[in-house]
């Protein structure tokens, strides 16, 4: 049975870098992991003794909370074995001190390629793809009949994204983000026949 695992949340990496420096300088604790959940959140893991995990803990939070990034915090004191190691084999700590940055770099370009051709499966001839004067540059000219029906079974994030992608001009970036999935299949529908250029 380990001593206690303590949990800061944070909103962006720089509130977690901070969180995480302040609880490891503050008590003897030690690094369980940091996790990445989709939204920008952040939660770092901490361990050690069930005092000095709480000051740490404390210490961590107002340090995340002065950048204005905390979300919330917890203390588990006394931590049941199979906890910890379900929790230990989410965070696995990856060596890149024997990579060069080419394979690396390698590994990125490689999985953008990969991405690129499922998109290409996936719309088949519907999306191109043009180079932009700067080679770097890519730019995606998507040519997509889309149906009503279409729309309907997409969820609205997606429909977001694509009202994004197609320039829809009768909504402002902020409408977009916040609008309702009627109001973006109208605008997009009415895009796509050329009615709000």
């Amino acid at each position: 049975m380990r001593s206690a695992m303590g949990l800061v949340e944070t909103y962006g990496y720089v509130g977690a870098v901070e969180a995480l420096d302040v609880a490891l300088k503050s008590a003897n604790v030690k690094l369980l992991g940091c996790e990445y959940v989709k939204g920008g959140i952040v939660t770092i893991k901490i361990t050690g003794d069930v005092a000095a995990v709480k000051a740490s803990v404390e210490a961590a939070s107002i340090a995340a909370e002065n950048i204005g990034n905390l979300i919330t915090t917890h203390v588990i004191p006394r931590v049941s074995d199979e906890v910890f190691e379900m929790v230990q084999n989410d965070f696995k700590i990856e060596e890149l001190d024997h990579y060069s940055s080419n394979e690396i770099l390698g590994n990125q370009i490689k999985v953008y390629n990969e991405e690129k051709e499922l998109l290409k499966e996936e719309y088949g001839n519907k999306v191109e793809v043009d180079k932009v004067q700067d080679e770097e540059t890519l730019v995606k000219t998507e040519k997509i009949e889309i149906t009503r029906e279409e729309l309907l079974k997409m969820k609205v994030t997606d429909i977001r994204t694509l009202a994004r992608k197609l320039g829809v001009k009768s909504m402002t970036k902020k409408e977009i983000k916040f609008g309702k999935k009627e109001e973006l299949m109208k605008a997009i529908l009415n895009h796509k026949e050329g009615g709000d250029e």
